[in-house]
């Protein structure tokens, strides 16, 4: 089984009990007992997206339960075997945040059995067109080459989810079969112009 939790989505002081779950009144608004999501993941996986967002307390508490393979929920005192492979990403500095103090040092060190580095968009602009058409691809969108070019030429300081968030905005606005550089956002269409490539054909599709 697969779990997923986006640490920066949930309030510091429920992350807590969101991960190792609680009984019924261990705090307000607990009207019901709660397994956590470590149980949930039990044999299986468990992937914190945003793990840089964690507060210092709950970092404590998950590199425990990574050395012991065991739950406290909060207001019990039995705890729980579990057996959970952790995936963990952020977008943040990590091992900066080590030097600063922000982040436990040893929890970076435990995570880090296996660490991809995914460069930002910018870094890899190759794969737009490709990214820009899994995310049309529910559409049936094309897009044009002038619009590709204008998407090509941006910064991407919002990386892949900023791409994200401009293909949805232009198949919103699209009438057509076609996204053309009009239904961008005025930051992309204001990147610097320059002459399309002559091998570059009129429309990409899928």
């Amino acid at each position: 089984q697969f779990v997923a939790l986006n640490c920066a989505a949930v309030p510091h002081e429920l992350v807590d009990a969101e991960l190792f779950g609680h009984s019924r009144g261990a705090f307000s608004g607990a009207v019901g007992a709660r397994a956590g999501l470590f149980r949930t993941a039990d044999q299986g996986s468990l992937f914190l997206d945003e793990i840089g967002e964690l507060p210092a307390s709950v970092q404590a508490k998950l590199l425990r339960v990574l050395e012991t393979e065991e739950v406290r929920a909060v207001g019990e005192d039995k705890v729980v075997q579990v057996d959970v492979r952790i995936i963990a990403a952020t977008n943040r500095d990590v091992d900066s945040m080590v030097e600063s103090g922000d982040f436990r040092g040893d929890l970076v060190h435990r995570l880090a059995g296996l660490r991809i580095v995914l460069p930002a968009l910018r870094e890899r602009i190759e794969d737009l067109p490709a990214l820009s058409l899994h995310f049309l691809a529910d559409t049936g969108l094309g897009i044009t080459a002038t619009a590709l070019e204008r998407l090509m030429l941006h910064a991407w300081p919002g990386n892949v989810r900023e791409l994200r968030n401009a293909m949805e905005r232009a198949a919103l606005l699209s009438r057509g079969e076609l996204i053309l550089p009009e239904h961008l956002p005025a930051r992309v269409r204001a990147a610097v112009e320059s002459p399309v490539p002559a091998e570059v054909p009129d429309a990409v599709r899928l």
